[in-house]
Protein backbone atom coordinates (compact mmCIF):
# COMPACT_ATOMS: atom_id res chain seq x y z
CA UNK A 1 0.00 0.00 0.00
CA UNK A 2 1.08 3.47 -1.21
CA UNK A 3 3.25 5.03 1.84
CA UNK A 4 1.81 2.34 4.39
CA UNK A 5 -1.46 3.76 3.49
CA UNK A 6 -0.90 6.99 5.10
CA UNK A 7 -2.46 10.72 4.25
CA UNK A 8 -0.98 13.31 6.34
CA UNK A 9 -0.93 17.25 6.58
CA UNK A 10 1.35 19.63 8.43
CA UNK A 11 1.30 23.43 8.56
CA UNK A 12 3.48 26.07 10.66
CA UNK A 13 1.61 29.64 11.36
CA UNK A 14 3.52 32.43 12.93
CA UNK A 15 2.30 34.02 16.00
CA UNK A 16 0.33 37.33 16.51
CA UNK A 17 3.02 38.18 19.13
CA UNK A 18 5.50 37.70 16.72
CA UNK A 19 4.35 39.49 13.84
CA UNK A 20 5.23 42.64 15.54
CA UNK A 21 8.07 41.86 16.04
CA UNK A 22 10.69 43.75 13.67
CA UNK A 23 12.00 40.16 12.09
CA UNK A 24 8.62 38.60 11.97
CA UNK A 25 9.14 35.53 11.66
CA UNK A 26 8.06 31.91 12.64
CA UNK A 27 10.24 30.34 14.72
CA UNK A 28 8.60 26.28 14.87
CA UNK A 29 9.28 23.78 11.93
CA UNK A 30 8.05 20.96 10.82
CA UNK A 31 8.53 17.84 8.65
CA UNK A 32 6.29 14.94 7.91
CA UNK A 33 7.06 12.39 5.51
CA UNK A 34 6.58 8.46 5.16
CA UNK A 35 10.14 6.69 5.47
CA UNK A 36 9.84 4.21 2.48
CA UNK A 37 12.27 0.84 1.83
CA UNK A 38 13.62 -0.86 4.80
CA UNK A 39 12.09 1.12 7.30
CA UNK A 40 8.36 1.56 5.93
CA UNK A 41 7.42 4.48 8.78
CA UNK A 42 5.78 7.31 9.24
CA UNK A 43 8.11 10.14 10.61
CA UNK A 44 6.67 13.39 12.01
CA UNK A 45 9.05 15.82 13.67
CA UNK A 46 7.99 19.36 15.19
CA UNK A 47 10.20 21.74 16.64
CA UNK A 48 9.81 24.91 18.59
CA UNK A 49 12.33 27.86 18.72
CA UNK A 50 12.69 29.65 21.93
CA UNK A 51 10.97 33.09 21.40
CA UNK A 52 14.20 34.54 24.02
CA UNK A 53 17.14 33.07 21.46
CA UNK A 54 17.84 34.97 18.48
CA UNK A 55 18.42 32.63 15.68
CA UNK A 56 16.09 29.89 16.87
CA UNK A 57 14.39 29.90 13.45
CA UNK A 58 17.34 28.57 12.40
CA UNK A 59 17.68 26.03 15.36
CA UNK A 60 14.56 24.69 14.76
CA UNK A 61 14.68 24.14 11.14
CA UNK A 62 18.47 22.34 11.36
CA UNK A 63 16.72 20.43 14.49
CA UNK A 64 14.03 19.23 12.35
CA UNK A 65 16.42 18.39 9.21
CA UNK A 66 19.01 16.12 11.70
CA UNK A 67 16.65 14.08 13.05
CA UNK A 68 15.04 13.77 8.94
CA UNK A 69 18.71 12.97 8.01
CA UNK A 70 19.53 10.95 10.98
CA UNK A 71 16.80 9.08 10.72
CA UNK A 72 17.01 8.26 6.78
CA UNK A 73 20.25 6.61 7.21
CA UNK A 74 19.40 4.60 10.24
CA UNK A 75 19.86 0.52 10.31
CA UNK A 76 15.48 -0.17 10.16
CA UNK A 77 15.79 -2.04 13.77
CA UNK A 78 17.83 1.10 15.55
CA UNK A 79 14.76 3.26 14.55
CA UNK A 80 13.14 1.97 18.15
CA UNK A 81 15.69 2.12 20.76
CA UNK A 82 16.66 4.79 23.12
CA UNK A 83 20.31 4.32 22.69
CA UNK A 84 19.72 5.39 19.03
CA UNK A 85 17.80 8.76 20.16
CA UNK A 86 20.30 9.97 22.89
CA UNK A 87 22.96 9.31 20.19
CA UNK A 88 20.80 11.23 17.34
CA UNK A 89 20.12 13.86 20.42
CA UNK A 90 23.67 14.15 21.24
CA UNK A 91 24.45 14.26 17.39
CA UNK A 92 22.27 17.08 17.55
CA UNK A 93 23.57 19.30 19.84
CA UNK A 94 27.00 19.04 18.11
CA UNK A 95 25.52 20.01 15.34
CA UNK A 96 23.94 23.24 16.44
CA UNK A 97 27.38 24.20 18.20
CA UNK A 98 28.99 23.80 14.71
CA UNK A 99 25.95 26.13 13.55
CA UNK A 100 26.74 28.51 16.24
CA UNK A 101 30.19 28.92 15.96
CA UNK A 102 29.75 29.61 12.31
CA UNK A 103 27.59 32.60 13.09
CA UNK A 104 29.51 34.03 16.28
CA UNK A 105 27.16 33.32 18.71
CA UNK A 106 26.31 30.86 21.60
CA UNK A 107 24.74 28.00 21.46
CA UNK A 108 21.32 28.74 23.51
CA UNK A 109 20.44 31.58 20.50
CA UNK A 110 19.35 28.30 18.30
CA UNK A 111 17.48 26.93 21.14
CA UNK A 112 14.81 24.62 20.46
CA UNK A 113 11.94 21.79 21.62
CA UNK A 114 12.06 18.33 20.07
CA UNK A 115 9.34 16.23 18.82
CA UNK A 116 9.70 13.25 16.81
CA UNK A 117 7.46 10.57 16.08
CA UNK A 118 8.30 7.20 13.91
CA UNK A 119 5.24 4.78 13.37
CA UNK A 120 5.36 1.63 11.95
CA UNK A 121 2.39 -0.90 11.44
CA UNK A 122 2.59 -2.97 14.95
CA UNK A 123 4.62 0.04 17.37
CA UNK A 124 5.60 3.44 17.70
CA UNK A 125 8.90 5.49 19.01
CA UNK A 126 8.43 8.46 20.80
CA UNK A 127 11.34 11.17 21.23
CA UNK A 128 10.60 14.40 23.24
CA UNK A 129 12.66 17.22 24.68
CA UNK A 130 10.27 20.14 26.13
CA UNK A 131 7.00 21.41 25.88
CA UNK A 132 4.52 20.50 22.80
CA UNK A 133 2.87 17.34 22.77
CA UNK A 134 1.81 13.78 20.49
CA UNK A 135 -1.68 12.87 20.41
CA UNK A 136 -2.65 9.32 19.04
CA UNK A 137 -5.73 6.60 18.16
CA UNK A 138 -5.19 2.83 18.81
CA UNK A 139 -7.17 1.19 16.32
CA UNK A 140 -10.69 -0.23 17.76
CA UNK A 141 -10.28 2.84 20.54
CA UNK A 142 -12.26 5.95 20.03
CA UNK A 143 -9.93 8.56 22.30
CA UNK A 144 -6.70 9.88 22.03
CA UNK A 145 -3.93 9.42 24.46
CA UNK A 146 -0.52 11.28 24.76
CA UNK A 147 3.08 10.14 24.90
CA UNK A 148 4.10 12.68 26.85
CA UNK A 149 2.93 15.80 28.92
CA UNK A 150 4.17 18.73 27.67
CA UNK A 151 7.19 19.37 30.22
CA UNK A 152 7.56 23.18 30.86
CA UNK A 153 10.10 22.64 34.00
CA UNK A 154 9.73 24.31 37.40
CA UNK A 155 8.69 27.46 36.69
CA UNK A 156 5.75 28.51 33.98
CA UNK A 157 6.57 29.76 30.61
CA UNK A 158 9.99 27.66 31.12
CA UNK A 159 10.64 24.28 29.26
CA UNK A 160 13.83 22.50 27.85
CA UNK A 161 15.85 22.82 24.91
CA UNK A 162 17.94 20.22 22.22
CA UNK A 163 20.70 23.32 22.97
CA UNK A 164 20.72 22.95 27.06
CA UNK A 165 24.11 21.42 28.43
CA UNK A 166 22.57 18.61 29.72
CA UNK A 167 19.43 17.54 27.25
CA UNK A 168 20.13 14.00 27.20
CA UNK A 169 18.83 13.92 31.06
CA UNK A 170 15.54 15.59 29.64
CA UNK A 171 15.03 13.07 26.41
CA UNK A 172 11.78 11.49 26.80
CA UNK A 173 11.69 8.20 25.65
CA UNK A 174 8.73 5.44 24.83
CA UNK A 175 7.87 2.64 22.13
CA UNK A 176 4.10 1.73 22.10
CA UNK A 177 2.90 -1.68 20.67
CA UNK A 178 0.08 -1.36 19.17
CA UNK A 179 -1.69 -0.11 15.47
CA UNK A 180 -1.63 3.42 15.65
CA UNK A 181 -4.26 4.81 13.30
CA UNK A 182 -4.10 8.60 13.67
CA UNK A 183 -1.07 10.62 15.28
CA UNK A 184 -1.30 14.87 15.89
CA UNK A 185 1.88 16.11 16.84
CA UNK A 186 2.02 19.93 17.52
CA UNK A 187 3.76 23.05 19.27
CA UNK A 188 3.11 24.53 22.60
CA UNK A 189 1.31 27.24 20.98
CA UNK A 190 -1.94 24.65 20.25
CA UNK A 191 -1.35 23.07 23.66
CA UNK A 192 -4.56 24.26 25.06
CA UNK A 193 -6.79 23.59 22.51
CA UNK A 194 -4.96 20.15 22.49
CA UNK A 195 -4.91 19.05 25.43
CA UNK A 196 -7.15 19.46 28.82
CA UNK A 197 -5.56 20.79 31.53
CA UNK A 198 -8.04 20.11 34.48
CA UNK A 199 -8.24 16.30 33.83
CA UNK A 200 -4.65 16.00 32.48
CA UNK A 201 -5.49 14.16 29.39
CA UNK A 202 -5.72 14.30 25.43
CA UNK A 203 -8.87 16.52 24.01
CA UNK A 204 -10.57 14.27 21.64
CA UNK A 205 -13.04 16.03 20.57
CA UNK A 206 -10.44 18.53 19.35
CA UNK A 207 -8.97 15.83 17.30
CA UNK A 208 -12.30 14.38 16.06
CA UNK A 209 -12.92 17.18 14.92
CA UNK A 210 -10.38 17.42 12.69
CA UNK A 211 -9.32 13.74 11.05
CA UNK A 212 -12.56 13.59 9.53
CA UNK A 213 -10.78 15.89 6.35
CA UNK A 214 -8.24 13.25 6.28
CA UNK A 215 -9.74 9.62 6.81
CA UNK A 216 -11.42 9.67 3.24
CA UNK A 217 -8.26 10.78 0.96
CA UNK A 218 -5.79 8.92 -1.18
CA UNK A 219 -2.44 8.59 0.94
CA UNK A 220 0.22 10.86 0.86
CA UNK A 221 0.94 14.32 1.70
CA UNK A 222 -2.64 16.76 1.06
CA UNK A 223 -1.72 20.33 0.06
CA UNK A 224 -5.27 20.86 0.49
CA UNK A 225 -5.61 19.93 4.09
CA UNK A 226 -2.52 22.04 5.15
CA UNK A 227 -3.28 24.82 3.45
CA UNK A 228 -6.88 24.48 5.57
CA UNK A 229 -4.83 23.33 8.11
CA UNK A 230 -3.03 26.67 8.23
CA UNK A 231 -6.23 28.80 7.79
CA UNK A 232 -7.47 26.78 11.03
CA UNK A 233 -4.51 28.22 12.92
CA UNK A 234 -4.21 31.09 11.86
CA UNK A 235 -7.75 31.96 12.03
CA UNK A 236 -9.49 34.74 14.96
CA UNK A 237 -10.48 31.62 16.75
CA UNK A 238 -7.08 30.00 17.70
CA UNK A 239 -5.61 33.40 18.10
CA UNK A 240 -7.82 34.90 21.00
CA UNK A 241 -6.37 31.54 22.75
CA UNK A 242 -2.83 32.10 21.64
CA UNK A 243 -0.18 34.76 20.17
CA UNK A 244 2.59 32.23 20.06
CA UNK A 245 3.64 29.90 16.80
CA UNK A 246 1.54 27.26 16.33
CA UNK A 247 2.15 23.61 14.30
CA UNK A 248 0.29 20.99 14.03
CA UNK A 249 0.57 17.76 11.79
CA UNK A 250 -1.94 15.23 11.40
CA UNK A 251 -1.71 11.82 9.79
CA UNK A 252 -4.21 9.38 9.63
CA UNK A 253 -4.42 5.66 8.13
CA UNK A 254 -7.58 3.32 7.02
CA UNK A 255 -6.85 -0.05 6.73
Amino acid sequence: MTGGGWKYAASSVIGTSHQTKPEGVCQDFHICRYLDGPHSALLAIVSDGAGSASHSHHGSRRACEYIDDALSQAVPGMLFTHDFALHVLQGLRKNLEDMATEFGLKIREFACTLIVAIVDTSRAAFWQVGDGAMCFRLRDEDTFQYAFWPDKGDYANVTFFVTDAKAEEHLEFDVTDGEILELAAFSDGIERLALDFVAGEAHSGFFNGLFPHLRSLEPGHSARVSAQLADFLASERVNKRTDDDKTLILASRSL
